[in-house]
């Protein structure tokens, strides 16, 4: 298959696109910007300098298309690069622009207000291609911008060593690897079996599992402990913590499903995954929530599974959370989080603190930074807990990264083994591996266990696999604060309000909490209106508080496979699901004006909305209730305002009947014996709550049946 590369013509067009998403500032257009930055109190001339800069700055200074043709290249699908192909050649021409504007000019020789006229129109089309067009490049080109260090490339920069787009805002970035150095629990560092392959190499194991994340790091530590030989397979690439820069840009790359990319096919829903060792615990938040009890009611209740009610599950919690030492006690709040606790307390509503799987949960270096790994150990993720348990078992298991599995090998009816590609000791070349077991555990998550049994032809005559994914879709909704906030400082997620979480007395509604947001998520949260006003959005970052809106959906979607055998997902909104969105969004609207902010930005709007100041109530609450008047009125337009997913479930659900399941109550398959699926791929719906612990319950629970069942094999490894 030949590499997607732009022509010539297709990268103008998108140098021009990316310098007018975030353009160069005319000269009077920076003066003014300066003028109204020198009046604000602390600024010095240092902070002055690198406004200078900042406002100097355009997209290609940052190398920003370079960066998006390279994130295209390595992580978009094929058909995904071929409409982005087609867009770029369309606005290369006066007669694509003809039907794109209404201007017969090409879109890098229009003027830059022509360029701006262009992108507000797309985004604001009553066609949602248009709108999907721009609101994709909007996003990967703010992720590109502001998520890595441009200090070395951007010649604005005049030689500083500090990151001026990012000083600019109040950000100061990761620490450097010197500062972390020493700092950090004692890290187990795990041996790769990659280095002892240099050709098509065939294993034997009692058990091999798919998968590093909440669901197969447990499993394969019990198994582990219990003497089975066990092999563990992951598909991302294991790093040691000096390997990790924390670096936005570097996390999305390195650490997550296809760069950050994912999206849903229909509804460009943006989807958060983990792909590394540890899987989502190595890049998720902290937030560590038992399932709810009306959750584990209803599993229990309409899906025949009562393990969930019977005290199964909740042995299986406890010993989980104790493993992962999660508490809520002493827990330290950052300001982000102080602002949900104060406008909740203000009104009435419900509050309370978010455990926390940290072994230290007061202050403590680098917690605004493990969404990009933790390089100081204090999360307790999987590799810090349970697969150090699984390598340092009596019968140690093994480990593989860069190992994409292609499919399970199964016959009559009973799991063989899987057959894989593999990255040798050369850390280039790819061989073909062959495992051999009667025990596969698929632990690849929502969107990559389904994707591997249909790629492996399971029998699947009710067309259950894939079916059922839920993805607790969230809206952000910001704040601009009297004071610094610094939403990138400090544990993430640490308190959560449950104000509108039983929904209509089905318990179906939203929880409101607190996101990581470094500068490139924030970009693609924030209201873009012009080139310049974008960049004065951005210099509110570090007075902005940020509260999100997961709503627990009801409606759910579908993961297929494309032809190269790549998850692909279709998710449309249901109206249940909307309404619950739009309750949690008025909740976000309540408390953030009444813990004081000064301008309000959500996704419907293209700016920041000012509310009178506090001295004027009576305006002041008239401003918001239009304001909630305007959100309810405009709803979620397709493409239009920002959803986004980092929870996945469902897609091969557990159940006590073939016919509306994908695995048994044990989590083996109804179609193969011998294959378990052991992830949030099980859950019969969404849980309601971020769902790592819950994962890890089932797959504790998992794990004591499998321990249980003798060896049918002899191992070599």
């Amino acid at each position: 298959m030949a590499r997607f590369a732009l022509s010539v013509g297709q990268q103008a067009t998108l140098a021009a696109i990316c310098d007018t998403i975030l353009p160069r500032l005319g000269a009077l257009q920076e003066e003014e910007a300066l003028s109204k930055s020198q009046k604000l109190p602390q600024r010095s001339q240092a902070e002055l300098e690198h406004l200078k800069a900042y406002y100097a700055s355009c997209g290609s200074d940052l190398a920003v298309p370079t960066a998006v043709e390279a994130a295209l290249a390595a992580h978009v699908p094929a058909d995904v690069q071929r409409e982005i192909s087609l867009l770029l050649i369309a606005m290369s021409s006066g007669l694509g622009m003809l039907l794109l504007s209404g201007v017969a000019v090409p879109f890098g020789e229009m003027t830059a207000e022509q360029r701006a006229r262009c992108l507000q129109g797309l985004q604001s089309s009553v066609l949602s291609q248009k709108r999907k067009a721009f609101l994709s490049l909007k996003s990967i080109i703010g992720l590109k911008a502001f998520g890595s260090d441009a200090s070395n490339i951007n010649p604005q920069n005049h030689g500083r060593r500090e990151n001026s787009m990012w000083a600019a805002l109040g950000y100061e970035g990761p620490a450097s690897a010197e500062e972390v150095a020493g700092r950090g629990r004692e890290e187990f560092v795990f041996p790769m079996l990659n280095a002892t392959i240099s050709k098509d190499t065939c294993l034997t194991v009692d058990v091999v599992v798919v998968g590093s994340g909440c669901g197969g790091s447990v499993v394969a530590a019990e198994l582990a402990q219990a003497g089975r030989r066990v092999l563990v397979l992951e598909k991302g690439r294991y790093l040691q913590r000096k390997e990790m820069t924390s670096q936005e840009g570097d996390a999305f790359d390195q650490m997550y499903e296809r760069g950050g990319l994912v999206t849903t096919d229909d509804t460009g829903v943006g989807v958060l995954a983990g792909a590394t060792f540890g899987g989502g615990s190595t890049i998720n938040w902290a937030c560590s929530l038992r399932t709810p009890d009306p959750v584990k009611e209803e599993w229990a209740s309409q899906h025949g599974l009562k393990a969930f009610e019977d005290g199964t599950f909740d042995a299986s919690l406890d010993a989980v959370c104790s493993r992962l030492s999660v508490k809520k006690e002493g827990v330290t709040h950052n300001e982000n989080n102080k602002v949900l606790i104060d406008g909740c307390k203000k009104l009435g509503y419900e509050i309370d603190v978010a455990p926390q799987n940290m072994a230290d949960v007061g202050p403590f270096p680098g917690g605004g930074f493990i969404s990009c790994g933790d390089r100081y150990g204090n999360k307790q993720s999987t590799p810090e807990t349970y697969l150090k348990d699984a390598a340092t078992a009596p019968v140690a298991a093994k480990f593989a990264d860069r190992c994409q599995v292609e499919t399970v090998l199964h016959q009559g009816g009973a799991a063989k083994g899987i057959r894989a590609r593999i990255v040798g000791a050369d850390g280039v070349t790819e061989h073909i591996l062959t495992v051999t077991a009667p025990t596969v555990v698929v632990s690849c998550g929502s969107l990559n266990s389904p994707a591997l049994l249909l790629r492996s032809r399971l029998p699947d005559p009710y067309r259950q696999i894939g079916k059922n994914l839920r993805l607790h879709p969230v809206t952000g909704i910001v704040g601009i604060m009297p004071k610094e906030v610094n939403l990138w400082r400090g544990a993430p997620m640490t308190a959560v309000s449950n104000e509108c979480a039983a929904g209509r007395g089905d318990n179906y509604g939203a929880k409101l909490e607190c996101p990581i947001a470094h500068p490139g998520i924030f970009s693609s949260i924030v209201p873009w209106k012009d080139g310049a006003a974008f960049k004065e959005v951005m210099l509110d970052y570090r007075r902005t508080a940020a509260i999100i809106v997961l709503t627990r959906d009801k409606g759910s979607g579908e993961v297929t496979i494309d032809r190269t055998g790549m998850a692909r997902l279709s998710y449309k909104l249901a109206d249940h699901d909307r309404q619950s969105l739009l309750e949690g969004a008025e909740k976000a609207l309540r408390i953030l004006e009444a813990a004081g902010a000064e301008k309000i930005g959500v996704g419907q709007l293209n700016e920041p909305v000012l509310l009178p100041p506090l001295s004027e109530a009576k305006a002041r609450a008239a401003r918001l209730e239009k304001l909630i008047e305007e959100v309810r009125h405009i709803g979620f337009p397709l493409y239009k305002v920002p959803l986004f997913s980092a929870h996945q479930m469902g897609t091969c659900r557990m159940g006590t009947d073939p016919r509306n399941s994908v695995v048994k109550p044990t989590c083996e398959t109804w179609a193969c014996s011998g294959l378990y699926v052991v992830d949030a791929s099980t859950f019969p719906t969404s849980s309601g709550a971020n769902p790592m612990i819950t994962t890890l319950g089932i797959a504790h629970m998992a794990a004591q049946r499998l321990k249980k069942l003798s060896s049918t094999s002899s191992s070599r490894l």
